[in-house]
């Protein structure tokens, strides 16, 4: 079967995969390392499965077209990954990760509010959103004033 991808996406995923090819290269050394089982989608993404705990962060852990990860594979993890490997190839390397370090920290490290996380795709990257507190509604202050 012939893969119905447009000449601007076929563009797109070599230009992604050349962006992100110093990073990739160093995550792909990293999981080889720890004895991941590597795959390489027909878009130039690696998937880097069976890695131990701790050789990834939080479920999984995408360095430039490189997913690092355990056992929390599947099509719309996947689909977040990628996301993440094309803010890495639009932003650059360096950038990316000291925005989204920066972003992390202000956000405290809390998915709902990292604007990266978000982008990718709360729900395909497995994120609970967060539940509104019930009777309590965001409302503009009013100032209280005391006279003296």
């Amino acid at each position: 079967m012939r893969d119905r991808r447009s000449s601007a996406s076929w563009a797109w995923i070599a230009v992604r995969a050349a962006r992100n090819l110093p990073a990739s290269t160093v995550a792909l050394a990293w999981a080889l390392h720890h004895g991941a089982t590597v795959f390489v989608g027909d878009d130039l993404f690696v998937e880097c499965s069976g890695m131990p705990r701790g050789t990834y962060g939080r479920g999984g852990t995408t360095v430039g077209n490189v997913w690092l990860y355990g056992e929390l594979g599947g099509e719309r993890r996947r689909r977040h990954e990628l996301r993440h490997a094309d803010q890495y190839a639009l932003l650059g390397t360096l950038p990316f990760v000291a925005l989204y370090g920066l972003n992390a920290l202000v956000t405290r490290n809390l998915p709902h509010r990292n604007v990266f996380e978000r982008w990718a795709g709360l729900d395909d990257g497995g994120y609970p959103r967060p539940a509104w507190r019930q009777g309590r509604t965001r409302t503009a202050r009013t100032a209280t004033s005391s006279s003296a």
